[in-house]
């Protein structure tokens, strides 16, 4: 049973206008909006960001602020920035602008590190912890035309980013379909993490230090007992597997138009749960309040899904999906606050919720 909650007391909005220029004004609003969001007895949920443009990743900064990543304008527009946001008072600083569809972001080894189109850039921190001028640290890196998606630092302090690509016939192109693991100290000698992959928007380590992804699907494919838009996926990442792309999707079903066979799917690595066809997972994170429960933002499904871990006695993982949070138009990217709740960003009306229980 989920009932829609309202907004019962005063909460700031940030209305953001940003110039070419770079100018920015955060102006206080002092109407009690209602709530879109539906959620499960007990929760709340207010507003505390509006105005932004396309956000995509965010994170919490080392001054304290909320450094988000946005679009800005067209998605071809190069005009991508990182904005840090004071969410006590509302302020809005532009850090970073004119960059190239920027869906990753992540503050590691002194850095601010962001996934482009088909970059990875570092952009050391000065002495005030402002990014300085974005240096290349890997260039024309396989891409689907759009993005590599979010990027994730490990436990011990490696950063996680995948490289999408596309296929050459009915195999993976070079460099495609991969997950990788960069040392800061060496990045130009990243290690192969997995493989088979399409489209690993997001990822996250829970507590134990497993790492969870999302799979996007990838063009029609046609099964034994099937045919359309394959299942998007949430894997558990084992070290050198294959997670089957292009040849296999879903449940290990061989894909028959791309050559797909029963032997080859036998070999891939079994997703931990599927979503349906088209629903676009673009963010993970262990809830706040159950460590046994992923939360995972199904962008075009408007809906922000519970999934549920079990373990059977073969040690296989495996996942139950319950609807978390319904009525955001496009929910992007998740993360928790220091103090428990979380963050749901809305890439479409460019707002950010704070969900509380």
């Amino acid at each position: 049973m989920r009932d829609r909650v309202r907004f019962l007391a005063l909460v700031l909005l940030l209305l953001v206008g940003c110039g070419r220029d770079g100018t920015v004004t955060a102006v206080p609003n002092t109407a009690t909006p209602e709530s879109p969001l539906t959620l499960p007895d007990g929760f709340t949920a207010e507003v505390v960001v509006t105005g932004l443009s396309r956000p995509t990743q965010f994170v919490w900064g080392p001054d304290g602020r909320l450094w988000v990543a946005q679009l800005f304008e067209g998605e071809g527009d190069e005009a991508g920035q990182v904005v840090a946001i004071d969410l006590a008072t509302g302020e809005l600083e532009v850090l970073l602008e004119g960059l190239n569809k920027p869906t990753g972001i992540t503050v590691l080894d002194g850095a601010l590190w962001l996934a482009t189109e088909d970059q990875l850039l570092r952009a050391a921190l000065d002495d005030e912890l402002k990014p300085q001028t974005p240096q290349i640290i890997l260039d024309d890196m396989p891409n689907n035309g759009r993005s590599n998606g979010t990027l994730t630092i490990s436990p011990d302090g490696q950063l996680i980013y995948e490289t999408s690509g596309r296929r050459s016939g009915n195999r993976a192109s070079a460099g495609s379909g991969i997950l990788w693991a960069l040392d800061p100290a060496q990045p130009d000698d990243p290690t192969v993490l997995a493989t088979g992959l399409k489209n690993a928007y997001a990822h996250v380590f829970d507590g134990n230090d497993r790492l969870w992804i999302t799979e996007i699907g990838d063009g029609a494919v046609t099964g034994a007992d099937f045919e359309g838009q394959p299942p998007e996926e949430l894997n558990l990442i084992v070290s050198g597997a294959n997670y089957g792309w292009p040849q296999c999707f879903g449940e290990q079903e061989p894909a028959l138009n791309r050559n797909g066979t029963a032997e080859i799917c036998a070999q891939t690595e079994l997703p931990v749960t599927l979503f349906p066809p088209q629903t676009t997972p673009t963010s993970i994170v262990v809830s706040p309040w159950d460590d046994s429960v992923l939360l995972v933002a199904l962008w075009l499904r408007q809906e922000v899904t519970a999934v549920q871990i079990q373990q059977d006695g073969n040690g296989r993982f495996t996942g139950s999906n319950i609807p978390f949070i319904t009525g955001t138009a496009n929910p992007q990217h998740l993360l928790p606050t220091p103090d428990g709740a979380l963050l749901v960003s809305d890439y479409r009306t460019g707002t950010i919720y704070r969900i509380a229980n």
